[in-house]
């Protein structure tokens, strides 16, 4: 068992599930141009760079951050600006006006505080973004329930097992490329929309829970938000 995304799991997720949010990156890209003057992206959980180099080829120049290695040089390998670090203790680069966080990254269990993320970049965003500033995310809901699945590709499979017991969902993942075989657990918080907008807006956003990110569905049981600072 290794990181939460080993090399192997990056590439199968940059190769195989990469076009999850193709079909929001134009609403997502308006509402930002829409936002405060000389847009700058700062996209947390960036994974292998597609919304970032979306973003950039739509007019919203940005950067990234994402927990792990492996995505970290496939990013960069594309010439993004991305570096590695942890949603838990996240700094918001300074001229930043809008933050995404797609994928339920907000939704993982840290594994040193053993909380999410959600409240901590919240706070963060809040106290770096101007007046019109920006969050999207989207979240694991109480109505994400158990189930199994298996993909496979030209030279990989992998098998993903979730469980929920409370507010906590699991995922095991187990991956074969070649004759490589891992296993990565991910564990994430199930949040109920009514108690996330409160403590949201308890911070000082305006917060919109929203069941699309404009024409583009979010995966079953999930939900997201919109934040913006006043």
């Amino acid at each position: 068992m290794s990181g939460l995304y080993t090399p192997d799991l990056a590439r199968i997720h940059a190769e195989g599930y990469n076009d999850t949010f193709d079909e929001a990156h134009d609403w997502l890209a308006a509402e930002i141009l829409h936002g405060p003057v000389n847009a700058h992206l700062f996209d947390i959980g960036c994974g292998d760079g597609t919304w970032l180099s979306v973003a950039e080829d739509r007019g919203v120049m940005g950067e990234g951050v994402d927990l792990s290695p492996a995505f970290v040089e496939i990013a960069q390998a594309r010439g993004l600006l991305v570096k590695q670090g942890n949603a838990a203790d996240i700094h918001i680069p300074k001229g930043t006006t809008a933050v995404t966080c797609l994928g339920e990254v907000l939704s993982y269990i840290d594994t040193t505080t053993k909380h999410d993320t959600l409240l901590p970049v919240a706070q963060a965003a809040f106290d770096a973004l101007p007046s019109g500033g920006l969050l999207f995310a989207d979240l694991i809901g109480p109505r994400c329930l158990p189930h199994a699945r298996r993909n496979t590709g030209a030279d990989w499979q992998m098998r993903i097992e979730v469980t929920v017991e409370r507010e906590r969902l699991t995922r095991r993942i187990e991956t074969q490329v070649d004759d490589r075989v891992d296993t990565v657990i991910h564990q994430q918080s199930r949040c109920h929309p009514n108690s996330t907008k409160r403590a949201l807006e308890t911070i000082g956003w305006h917060c919109e829970i929203l069941d699309s990110y404009g024409p583009a569905g979010l995966l079953p049981g999930r939900f997201a938000i919109k934040l913006t600072k006043p």
